[in-house]
């Protein structure tokens, strides 16, 4: 029997073999003693193609484990072993190298990602994020109803189409749930992962992806308590798909979907924020571009990704529309109709609030612009600090006689000249909000206005349109009803 050599000996063979060699396994000590001989100690020996692999934690089910490879996980090697103590301190805080040493890195630790899979993250930020192994083996379903109901050849034309109305309505459930999982299962833990090594610190997973662990779970509770039983009692029938059994589920829309109030309102912000930090930074668009070329990704781009959430919860109306178009049976017709008010009065409710947000954005950009309420001049410091109290202006408070659902809106904004006693002309801007115009004078500074008359609140504030083009309206303030005859009323020529 022949004896084995040394593991240094001969050519390695096999797949594991070749990643060793790829990873500087091969020879390690072989390479280690020849560069003892060809440096003195203590010299920096800058090898960046030969980067070890240490410190071997467990990778995720399916991956290195699977394939007989051994789990690892990287770890940055000591500043000093790499750059050789104090003779490459210079180049180590090099802003360039640091760059270039941070590109390389996440280039290698993307390729072990492609290679033994993703590493496992810790049990607290599987969960949070929806990420664990076995999770989605209910979420499955056959290719055609067709195949559930074998009495398919005998049903009319009318009743295959709502079958089929049906049928798309469960498909892309499960479908957008698993483009869900391509945020947190690929990008998020991606992220994470490199993280926990140093690199993308600056880049927060909690902005770019909002709650999506939250929907998740949304339409993973509504698979399992409204889907996922319509479907197994038409395996267990081979009955068709019956819509009334969907009624309770939708009736209770909002409740259940009420995660997606919170999204919409980010959704913006979020996608802002992402296309900032691709534009912005190198590190983060090479991710994106990795996650975005990986097989589980489907082609799917950041943006679209992040833009389907507000694209599903506005097809539920589109789906049960063309189910309810295919069900004449009039209890069936009762049941669709109920479930889509149910949807399309959470939808109103989600425009709602992404209105009022919207609103509120404008006014505080408003009350930025607007300078401090200054139209007084106090004779002294006394009257000075008696009046700073009510010399305040704070757009952003309720307002006075109105319930709190009622918010402060920035209606029109724009310059005007003011015509003041017999010659006078004054070039203003005017602030209209829902209970209060301002005129303004604007600034030297850019964007800047500052209030020069008393604030005009529309309750008392009549206008009136004229008939004559060169005038914009009239505008009056009067002290009492019977002012708005003309008695005791000052009323100002706006063009």
């Amino acid at each position: 029997m022949k004896a084995f050599g040394p593991p240094h000996e001969g050519p390695l063979q096999g797949l594991v073999a070749s990643r060793i060699e790829t990873y500087g396994g091969r020879h390690r000590a072989s390479a280690q003693s020849t560069a003892g001989r060809l440096y003195p100690r203590g010299y920096p020996v800058l090898d960046p193609s030969r980067r070890r692999l240490q410190q071997y934690v467990p990778f995720a089910r399916g991956s290195g484990q699977a394939r007989g490879l051994s789990p690892m996980r990287l770890r940055d090697p000591e500043p000093e072993k790499r750059h050789g103590g104090h003779v490459g301190a210079g180049l180590l805080h090099s802003p360039k190298l640091k760059e270039l040493t941070k590109a390389h890195e996440l280039e290698v630790r993307l390729h072990t990602f492609s290679m033994f899979g993703m590493p496992r993250l810790p049990p607290e930020d599987r969960r949070h994020w929806e990420i664990g192994e076995g999770g989605d083996s209910g979420l499955t379903i056959e290719k055609s109803w067709r195949e559930l109901v074998p009495g398919h050849k005998e049903m009319s034309q009318e009743l295959c189409h709502q079958q089929e109305a049906l049928w798309e309505l469960l498909t892309t459930e499960l479908i957008y749930v698993r483009k869900l999982k391509i945020m947190t299962d690929l990008l998020a833990a991606g992220l994470l992962n490199l993280q926990r090594v140093g690199l993308l610190m600056e880049v927060s997973a909690e902005t770019l992806f909002g709650n999506v662990p939250s929907l998740i779970r949304t339409h993973r509770s509504f698979w399992d308590e409204v889907l996922g039983p319509t479907l197994e009692e038409t395996r267990a029938s081979g009955q068709p798909l019956d819509p009334i059994g969907l009624q309770s589920g939708f009736l209770t829309f909002g409740q259940r979907f009420h995660p997606y109030v919170q999204y919409c309102l980010r959704v913006k912000q979020t996608m802002a924020y992402a296309r900032e930090q691709q534009e912005t930074n190198p590190l983060f668009h090479a991710f994106v571009q990795w996650c975005e070329k990986h097989k589980r990704s489907g082609r799917q781009m950041l943006c679209d990704l992040l833009i389907k959430p507000h694209q599903r919860i506005t097809k539920y109306p589109l789906l049960l529309h063309a189910v309810l178009k295919r069900s004449p049976e009039a209890r069936a017709q009762e049941a669709l109709n109920a479930m889509i008010e149910a949807v399309e009065s959470f939808l109103r409710h989600i425009n709602g609030q992404v209105r009022q947000g919207e609103e509120q954005e404008s006014l505080a950009a408003a009350a930025q612009r607007i300078g401090p309420y200054e139209v007084l001049e106090p004779p002294s410091d006394e009257v000075e600090k008696n009046l700073r109290p009510f010399s305040t202006l704070d757009l952003t408070s309720p307002m006075l006689g109105v319930a709190s659902e009622h918010t402060r809106q920035l209606l029109l904004e724009g310059p005007v000249r003011v015509k003041e006693g017999r010659e006078g002309k004054l070039d203003v801007y005017l602030f209209l909000f829902s209970d209060v115009l301002l005129v303004t004078k604007p600034q030297r500074k850019a964007d800047k206005a500052k209030v020069i008359r008393p604030p005009l609140m529309l309750e008392k504030l009549v206008c009136q349109p004229l008939r004559d083009p060169s005038t914009s309206f009239l505008q009056g303030v009067f002290s009492s009803p019977s002012s708005q005859r003309g008695e005791g009323g000052a009323g100002t020529e706006i063009k």
